[in-house]
């Protein structure tokens, strides 16, 4: 078995993307130069942290890390340990993946593929639904709504084009029915 590398090209797109939001492919190359897997990485930020998804082969993994100068650097190191089959724990720092909380990651996977039903794991709240499907009249929109236990909470509204502004939307409807919910209980 050839241990898989990242070439220097690779490196250097990747400290470029580490800054972005979107989905990358990455190629791992043997010693030899041969290509020998495709890495597909999604990066996706937040206020003070990268969450970074990896489908390699059969697998998904993901990691989330602080915000740092040298996190492409980290990420690199991610790639290759999965493909080679290690274990990838030389990058994440301890407490790490508590900077990003559950329903920040949940409503920013929401936002990404802007359609799916997804439960929101708000403490002291059992079942908070969010759903998201194409609008009826533009298809290129989105329309979502929130339920709580299959009931509607609140009516079909757009979704903003703009990733960030839909992101900010939706995490203050999810404050805002929080609140609510906690002042009513």
């Amino acid at each position: 078995m050839h241990t898989l590398i990242l070439s220097p090209n690779t490196r250097t797109q990747l400290a470029e993307q580490i800054n972005q939001n979107g989905t990358f492919i990455h190629s791992l190359h043997a010693r030899n130069g041969m290509i020998c897997a495709m890495a597909y990485v999604v990066i996706e930020q937040s206020i003070s942290a990268v969450s970074v998804r990896v489908e390699l082969g059969d697998s998904v993994n993901s990691l989330t890390l602080t915000q740092r100068a040298d996190n492409a650097e980290r990420v690199a190191l991610f790639l290759e340990e999965l493909a080679n089959g290690a274990s990838p724990c030389s990058v994440r720092e301890v407490d790490e993946h508590l900077v990003v909380s559950d329903v920040e990651s949940v409503l920013r996977d929401a936002v990404r593929l802007r359609q799916g039903s997804y439960y929101l794991p708000a403490e002291g709240i059992e079942q908070l639904g969010l759903l998201l499907h194409p609008s009826r009249s533009d298809p290129a929109r989105t329309v979502f709504r929130f339920e709580l236990d299959s009931v509607g909470l609140t009516l079909p509204l757009l979704l903003p084009s703009n990733q960030a502004l839909a992101y900010e939307l939706l995490s203050g409807c999810v404050q805002e029915l929080i609140a609510n919910y906690r002042c009513a209980a």
